[in-house]
This record gives C-alpha cells, structure tokens and sequence, in this order.
C-alpha cells in the first residue's frame, strides 16, 4: 500500500511571497467603504510565475480576534461583525497556465439594513497546491505542499465614529536570557470600526529632559478587540523616568502619561 505524506505550509497575512510560484499582486489587505444596501466590487490579481501549471482555489474564512490570545482563522462559523454572507464570486477553483495573470472578481453586497455600523471583515483563502517529485524521498512515499495566502475583505459601513481607544494594559517585560527591555502596551478599541493604530512614548529623566522619542509601526487594531504594541527600552540606564505616550488614529490622539522605573 502507498504512502502519502501531506504537508500544509499555512502562511496568513504576512506570507512570503518566494515559497510559491503564484503572487498576490495587489497586497493582502483590501479594505473597502459603503453604505446600507451599496454593492462593492473587488478584485484580486494574481500570477502564475512559474513554467508550470498551477491549480488555485478559493474559499472564506473567519479571522477571530481576542485579547487573550492570538488571531485564529477558521472555517463555518460566523462572528458578529461578519461579512462572508454578503460576499458573492462566480469561481472558486483556477488552473493557471504558466506566466498567466488572472484577476479574480468578487462582490460584496451590504445588506438594506440601516441599523447596520461599523467594520466588518472576513478572510478569502487562496490556496496554492502543487505536486512535489519525491526525488529524495523512498518511492513508497508522495510528497504533496500546500500554500495559503489570507486576504483581508474589510468593509467600514456607513458614517465613522469618533476614536475610541484605551490602553488596556501597560508592563515592563525583561528577558532574563538577552536581558532585553521591552515596555508591552496592550491597546484595546472600544469603537465600532478598525483603527490604524500608532504609537508614540518620550521618555523624560528625573530633571525634565526629554532623552528618548520612539514610536511604532501602524497596525490595525479591530473593534472590542486588543493589539500589543513593544518599546525597546533596553539602552535606558537603571532609574526613574516619566513618560508620555500617545495612540494616533485617524489623527485622533490619545494619550497617558506613566511613570517607568528601570532596575
């Protein structure tokens, strides 16, 4: 009897691209505006960059957030806020011949109900297969890959409201090992739509001078959910310091000011 081995590479929304032969053209983030009942157009491009052919399929996922642990994608089950019931697309397998290009279309229907506010989201799956040789491998055995991209379809219903964050919680966190200190800002959006979320911290000595200004990538942090944010404040001698930090959405500002005692 012939053994099969399957292995499953998932890579979400940070997938490097050099593992596969199909590329995602148009980025893995698609984020989109309407009001009730408003029928949005998407696309997504993608390329065959190999000789060979390439089988490409599609399917929706669930991306569900918390504040306790990390994001999870998965598969038939619904969360409040989302938006795979109003997505529509004709196809949902491809065979790409090589070098081809292919925009695969896709619509998103907003529901004619206008109590509806706020983000809504769900994950379109592309799932590249393609057969390995099992060249080094013992002739009982097969070898199959499997390369997930996930792609964000974020749909912001009608009328912003004003920002709404909090820092949920604020601790200094040592590695005894690298001894590197990282102050861990845990941002919790109590708003109803998904903010791209900055951050800023000046740190101050015990005389007032200010001796340190850094500030973090934007991410997207989504609403009633948590996103941790890092300072590397390893350079910073043993002392006392105050500190003013500052979330930017939207050019919205929210700020706090922490005492910091470094050991």
């Amino acid at each position: 009897m012939k053994t099969r081995i399957l292995t499953i590479i998932l890579f979400t929304l940070l997938v490097n691209a050099m593992y596969s032969n199909i590329v995602i053209l148009n980025g893995l983030t698609h984020v989109y505006t309407g009001s009730t009942g408003e029928t949005i157009t998407g696309e997504v491009i993608l390329i065959n960059s190999s000789d060979q052919e390439q089988r490409v399929t599609f399917e929706l996922n669930e991306a569900i957030f918390s504040c306790t642990s990390n994001r999870i994608f998965i598969k038939d089950k619904f969360h409040q806020q989302s938006s795979s019931k109003w997505f529509s697309a004709n196809l949902m397998d491809k065979l790409l011949a090589p070098r081809e290009k292919y925009v695969y279309k896709f619509s998103i229907k907003i529901p004619n109900d206008k109590s509806l506010k706020g983000s809504f989201w769900s994950m379109l799956m592309v799932n590249v297969e393609k057969p390995i040789k099992e060249e080094s491998l013992n002739t009982k055995i097969g070898l199959d890959t499997k390369i997930s991209y996930a792609i964000g379809l974020l749909t912001n219903v009608n009328a912003f409201d004003n920002v709404n964050l909090d820092f949920s919680s604020i601790n200094l966190k040592e590695d005894s090992n690298s001894l590197k200190k990282e102050l861990e800002v845990k941002v919790l959006n109590e708003s109803l739509f998904i903010e791209g979320v900055k951050l800023s911290l000046e740190i101050y000595d015990n005389k007032g001078t200010k001796i340190q200004e850094t500030e973090t990538d934007r991410n997207m942090v989504f609403p009633g959910f948590c996103r941790d944010f890092k300072f590397d404040v390893s350079v910073l001698p043993n002392g006392e310091y105050n500190c003013v930090l500052i979330a930017d959405a939207r050019r919205e500002f929210v700020g706090t000011n922490i005492s910091l005692t470094i050991k």
